[in-house]
């Protein structure tokens, strides 16, 4: 059973009869991956309920637009929607709040909404959107390895705090992918007043933290309602350091597509979960972490700002914009690779060449 099918299955329960769990929450979650742009507003005393706010996606005279949110972004969010706007559980849960901006001057991309169970402002779950189809909302997730916060972990506080002014109490915090990263930072970093209204933050499968935000004092304080979820074979959950308690979930996709929240398998009120990750996401979390922890700061930064200067060499603004004209696309990454100029060529392949050593050094260790 997919998210799909858990709303259709259990959408005659209210919340009263069968309490918010964390399926719920990765439900709210995959919704803020869709454009409300103009849909939704960001002020908290316009809130629409599910049913309305499905009702206008559907009758938006760009509905085809609205509906393809990319190539990595599945478009049964779309029908995760309209599923929840037909169902008793989810209909009559209200949206506002709802932000979003690409700013590329800045590198930032980040967007994010709030759900309440009534029309009233109160016990509001926060959902933090992930990395969506831009390339700069990929640079943003490759910049955490070189700043101390990048600008969407900046504007998440913010929203947060914001939030938590506007409404009243018990806060709930989630978010997939980048969006788990910023509901654990936010949460983390917050204010005492805000931090004590907060009941859970829900991470799925979003990178974790450099040590120095893992051995903060904020981040220590959220450990206890905090918890992770991640699938079997994990791939962006694995980049930097884990924190707090986390369950590993079945999945019925294969690889990296195993991320896809609609390949998780559900059941009534949880997760359906296994004892432990894939041995490739072990492999993955030690040898990637184990290399990036040894290169220092300017050396991520000259492999990042290399990687997308190569890859948006052909004017590419998005991921689907890498495989619409795949061979125009190929050409010019393999023209701008070339022309790299020779220190910058030989920095990074040495870089990369540590990196294959400690996954050779690990497998070796594996095997004895």
């Amino acid at each position: 059973m997919n998210l799909i099918d858990y709303v259709e299955w259990r959408g005659d329960l209210s919340f009263k009869k069968s309490a918010f769990c964390d399926v719920d929450a990765l439900v709210l979650c995959q919704l803020s991956y869709l454009n409300f742009d103009a849909l939704l507003s960001a002020d908290f005393g316009k809130k629409i309920s599910l049913a309305e706010l499905w009702s206008r996606f559907k009758a938006s005279d760009d509905f085809e637009r609205r509906s393809d949110l990319g190539a990595l972004i599945s478009r049964q969010t779309v029908n995760l929607l309209e599923a929840c706007a037909a169902s008793k559980r989810f209909g009559k849960i209200y949206a506002s709040g709802y932000v979003s901006k690409i700013d590329l001057q800045n590198e930032e991309q980040f967007s994010a909404l709030t759900f309440f169970e009534g029309a009233l402002n109160s016990n509001p779950f926060v959902a933090f959107r992930g990395t969506d189809d831009t390339i700069v909302g990929w640079k943003e997730d490759f910049n955490l390895a070189i700043d101390e916060s990048v600008p969407a972990q900046r504007d998440a506080l913010a929203y947060l705090e914001g939030t938590a002014k506007k409404t009243r109490g018990k806060i709930l915090v989630g978010g997939h992918s980048k969006g788990g990263n910023l509901a654990v930072y936010a949460s983390a970093f917050c204010g005492p007043k805000c931090k004590k209204r907060i009941d859970r933050v829900f991470n799925f499968d979003g990178p974790g933290f450099r040590k120095e935000i893992i051995e903060s004092e904020g981040l220590k304080e959220i450990l206890p309602l905090l918890h992770s979820y991640y699938p079997k074979l994990s791939i962006v959950g694995m980049i930097f350091r884990r924190a707090g308690d986390y369950s590993v979930v079945q999945s019925g996709a294969q690889g990296l597509m195993q991320h896809e929240p609609f390949s998780w398998f559900v059941g009534p009120r949880s997760f359906k979960t296994v004892e432990d990750f894939d041995k490739a996401s072990d492999f993955f979390y030690k040898t990637f972490n184990e290399w990036l922890e040894g290169v220092d700061k300017e050396k991520r930064s000259l492999i990042v700002e290399t990687l997308f200067k190569v890859l948006t060499a052909g004017g590419a603004k998005t991921n689907s914009d890498l495989g619409k004209d795949w061979f125009k696309q190929a050409a010019a990454i393999v023209k701008a690779a070339s022309e790299l100029d020779k220190d910058t060529r030989d920095e990074v392949i040495k870089l990369v060449q540590r990196l294959f050593e400690l996954a050779a050094k690990n497998i070796v260790e594996n095997k004895g």
